[in-house]
């Protein structure tokens, strides 16, 4: 494609060396460079790519965007944001997608994902051709694919959609990461819905503070972004936004809204829940365990609705809807005793899993728990109390420590749960940390192994290493 096409609707304060160049591909790092490539020097959070202009040209590259004029011989188109440049540019290289695709997204802490392949389940159940896109990867028309970040840089973002496209789908669903809004990724997109799961701490060694985590998240929920928006009433931050926006529509279980359950009932094989949606009421027993889940199949349903899709297929559809890959996926162990696989990975991640876990389990519950390295740190302490309060036992091991030592962020971990309780052990080793978990389940007893859910690796020292919660248990089981 011609760089004067690439570059069409950005704002460009000024090209240098302008000249006709075919533009073979786009990329952000020099790895990716060869011949013809349109280079994007972006200012990140450690590096900058505008240090690499050189390195960039010497590789190939036809031309670099850049936010300041560079001493280098090369076609310059310089902006005033480098990542929003890139993402109309990217949706130019590839044919505006998103254009002709119907684009949902889902933000929030917890529960994003899961409600993805919600959503993704009413619309097929209602006849469409459904593609998802978020942190176990990519689906489209029911084929997985991998991907590695949660919402993909805007490079591979539109490719993505362009596939979409030539598949013939109509939904996207995707996870609209906190990250990916401060990063611009989404910038120029507009989605037919936007909705928020809740907000709850994570990601503090990004963004430092809370608030401006918050806000991040909040800032996604606006015209700017979605035609339509839905919240959680029963969240702080879901509740806050519906009074400041008049067409938001709401759900929950405790607070007056737009769409709610009542008379709910949890067990280890579903939940049965009645079902008002927008003043029609169904009766629903579902697959799916515990309230945060319920909750996200209220997020799902009223997207839907919002969507136009028929009550009735909603409501048929929520009774089937599957279990997501490590999200509180439950595995029946030998002696009437149960194994629960999740990703959670928060504070209030691992308060929703226990307190779920507690209301279904006729025994002892233990958690299985540790917290990823370079990530952070505020919240171990506090998930330790958590886990000291809900659960009969605790077991503190290893979870991606990348760069960190594992025993360092157990000890941090550790100091909350001995605030608490005295019933807990400390095993780096995961694997050894499940066995001993395994071991000491009686009849009913439930082993809550959380963190990783589907991720299938051991990050430490920059090496991704093959591991799976799954794989051990059953393994130790056999």
């Amino acid at each position: 494609m011609l760089l004067k096409d690439v570059i069409k609707d950005v704002g460009v304060m000024k090209i240098i060396d302008e000249k006709e160049i075919n533009v073979t591909s786009l990329c952000i790092n020099t790895d990716d460079v060869k011949n013809g490539s349109l280079y994007f020097c972006l200012n990140g959070s450690q590096v900058d790519g505008h240090d690499f202009a050189y390195l960039a040209k010497q590789k190939g590259a036809s031309a670099i965007v850049c936010e300041r004029p560079l001493d280098v011989d090369i076609t310059q188109v310089v902006v005033k944001n480098s990542r929003e440049a890139m993402s109309v540019m990217a949706a130019n290289f590839y044919g505006n997608p998103q254009n002709k695709l119907k684009l949902i997204g889902i933000t929030g802490t917890n529960g994003k994902t899961t409600t993805t392949y919600y959503v993704e389940h009413i619309l097929k159940d209602a006849g469409f051709k459904v593609g998802v896109i978020g942190t176990i990867g990519v689906l489209i028309n029911g084929e997985k694919r991998p991907a590695s970040l949660t919402t993909p840089d805007p490079i591979i973002f539109f490719e993505i959609l362009s596939e979409m496209v030539r598949q013939k789908v109509y939904f996207v669903v995707m996870e609209v990461s906190a990250h990916a809004i401060y990063w611009q990724k989404i910038f120029g997109i507009k989605f037919e819905v936007g909705a928020l799961t809740n907000i709850t701490q994570d990601h503090l060694d990004f963004f430092e503070t809370f608030d401006r985590y918050k806000q991040t998240k909040l800032s996604f929920l606006t015209e700017e972004y979605c035609k339509s928006i839905v919240l959680n009433v029963d969240d702080t931050a879901g509740r806050e936004k519906s009074f400041c926006e008049e067409k938001a529509i709401t759900y929950g279980l405790n607070n007056p809204c737009d769409v709610f359950a009542f008379d709910y009932e949890f067990s280890f094989s579903g939940t049965r829940y009645d079902l008002n949606l927008f003043d029609d009421v169904f009766n629903i027993k579902a697959q799916h365990i515990g309230k945060f889940n319920l909750y996200n199949a209220l997020c799902a349903g009223t997207v839907c609705a919002v969507l136009g899709i028929d009550k009735q297929i909603i409501c048929n559809s929520l009774k089937t809807l599957p279990c997501v890959d490590g999200r509180l996926n439950v595995i029946h162990l030998k002696g009437n005793r149960v194994a629960v696989v999740d990703y959670a990975h928060t504070p209030d991640g691992l308060k929703n899993i226990l307190q779920t876990v507690k209301e279904v389990c006729d025994g002892k519950v233990i958690s299985l728990f540790g917290c990823g390295g370079n990530r952070d740190r505020t919240k171990r302490s506090i998930m330790g109390e958590i886990s000291g309060t809900l659960a009969d036992f605790s077991i503190i091991t290893s979870d991606n420590p990348r760069f960190e030592k594992p025993m360092d962020i157990i000890d941090e971990i550790e100091k909350g749960i001995k605030k608490i309780t005295n019933n807990y052990l400390c095993i780096e080793d995961r694997v050894q940390a499940i066995k001993q978990g395994l071991s000491l389940l009686k009849e009913n007893d439930c082993l809550v192994v959380c963190g990783k859910g589907a991720e299938n690796y051991i990050d430490q020292n920059g090496v991704k290493t093959y591991y799976s919660d799954y794989d051990t248990i059953y393994d130790l089981e056999q």
